[in-house]
């Protein structure tokens, strides 16, 4: 297939192989159903034994039914051309009855190459194959439970995702097409992918979240563990977690965190990796977990995260159920709780005093200072407070916090009213006045109880997103080709 055309008839022509293949597998699911409730006997619970040769039978019948549908999928999408052309058009995997082609997965690679600005060789592509399956067959889990719970995903829902994109990536109002042709990125792959989480979001939240209570003294908890860890550092990091399901599927797993590590340290984006490969909550994020306190995570994650340089990303870390990359973001002191400073606009005004002046020199300028001073109010009045001090005028300090100034400053000014003058402050070889102009309060930077809820709340839902995903690899029936 040369030509632009020649590629999208190709790609028409495989629509009606997948629906025929699917009608197919639907027709033994029928025959299986038909066979169950043959053999039911009132109540439908008692189940009678079924015969080893009638449950031979039913088990040819059906892989025959398989391969006389796979059999019609091929030749529906065989068309003229290279050898390479017809392999796109087989299938890659079926899921229950949901087949994934190779073009397919060839869609989704394109897509994966055009946003995490790796290099499109036959390399890169034959490494991301596999990673890109798997991602395939969970969304297609994910998208079947939400069609069995009548989950929609309506055009106002598409075009919020696509709005998000277009500011995510400072895109135009309405531009996300002309973006995505000019670096070659499939929309249908793109579509696929933003239906699935969006009825995968929804589904979640209509079964799962109405079991999610966080109550005050789960709250109370993470403040007192706040309180012991103020002072120290905090993280901020993103993940990619590849989840081992079953013990056959770790060297499988481990073997792709390695893959993806090497993808990454040659320049593949973190964030738009994460969205693709990561199995975790935080894949629609990009992997963005935020900040992360000492002990909040596995001892495992903990150290690989202390060993972190900033921008950094970890070897692959097996902890809570599979395999973890972390990239560091930043590092930060930890704040307490959400609590209040204070803000201050000053003005001062600095006599000098000689190098030789005694205890009585400095008192002299003190008693000036607070004489001429008493009288003055507002900023507006500094300046010529300064001109009868004979000094040559007033500096203005601008907007300084309170936490920052030293603790004899702090304790001059921090109950001054505004618009009259301290007390004479001696600091460094000077006599200082200082005059509050504005004082404003200023909310910390702690979480308060409310977000604390909030995130805890998150994490609970995605750690029981995450285990109705594992359900349903577990339950599903899953042929790879």
């Amino acid at each position: 297939m040369g030509t632009g055309q020649e590629k999208h008839r190709a790609a028409l022509q495989l629509r009606p192989a997948k629906l025929y293949f699917k009608r197919s597998m639907i027709v033994c699911a029928w025959y299986d159903l038909l066979g169950d409730v043959g053999r039911m006997a009132p109540p439908l619970k008692q189940k009678q034994v079924t015969t080893p040769s009638v449950a031979g039978a039913r088990r040819v019948l059906r892989m025959l039914l398989i391969v006389i549908a796979a059999a019609f999928a091929a030749m529906a999408v065989t068309v003229p051309g290279p050898a390479g052309a017809q392999n796109i058009q087989r299938i890659a995997a079926i899921v229950n009855d949901e087949v994934i082609s190779r073009y397919d997965v060839e869609q989704r690679v394109r897509l994966v190459i055009s946003t995490s600005k790796l290099d499109d060789t036959a390399e890169t592509r034959r490494h991301l194959r596999q990673q890109v399956l798997r991602g395939l067959i969970d969304e297609s889990l994910q998208s079947q439970a939400a069609q069995q719970h009548s989950v929609q995903v309506s055009q106002s829902d598409l075009d919020r995702a696509y709005s998000f994109i277009e500011k995510r990536n400072k895109v135009p109002p309405g531009g996300l097409g002309q973006f995505m042709q000019a670096n070659q990125i499939p929309k249908a792959a793109l579509e696929t992918q933003i239906r699935a989480e969006i009825s995968w979001s929804k589904l979640v939240r209509r079964r799962l979240a109405r079991s999610v209570q966080i109550g005050d003294e789960e709250i109370d908890e993470v403040l007192a563990r706040l309180r012991a860890n103020a002072g120290r550092s905090e993280r901020q990091i993103s993940e990619i977690f590849l989840p081992v399901d079953t013990p056959e599927q770790e060297e499988d797993v481990r073997r792709a965190s390695i893959s993806l590590l090497r993808q990454l340290r040659g320049g593949a984006t973190f964030a738009a990796m994460a969205r693709q490969f990561s199995r975790g909550a935080t894949s629609a994020q990009g992997g963005a977990v935020g900040w992360v306190q000492p002990g909040q995570l596995a001892a495992a994650l903990d150290i690989a995260i202390a060993k972190l340089d900033v921008g950094a990303v970890s070897e692959p870390v097996r902890a809570g159920g599979g395999y973890y990359l972390l990239r560091l973001h930043q590092r930060r002191k930890i704040a307490a709780e959400a609590g209040s400073s204070m803000q201050l606009q000053l003005k001062q005004i600095l006599l000098p005093l000689p190098e030789d002046a005694g205890e009585d020199a400095v008192k002299i300028q003190e008693k000036l200072a607070q004489t001429v001073s008493e009288n003055a109010t507002g900023c507006s009045g500094v300046n010529a407070v300064a001109k009868e001090l004979k000094v040559d005028g007033a500096t203005d300090l601008g907007t300084l916090a309170l936490a920052n100034l030293p603790q004899h400053i702090a304790n001059a000014i921090k109950d001054l009213a505004i618009g009259r003058f301290s007390a004479p402050i001696q600091n460094k070889g000077t006599v200082m006045l200082l005059m509050v102009c504005k004082r404003e309060e200023i909310k910390g930077r702690g979480p308060s109880r409310e977000s604390i809820s909030d995130n805890l709340t998150r994490e609970r839902l995605a750690m029981l997103a995450q285990r109705y995903l594992r359900d349903l690899r577990r339950s599903a029936v899953v042929e790879l080709r």
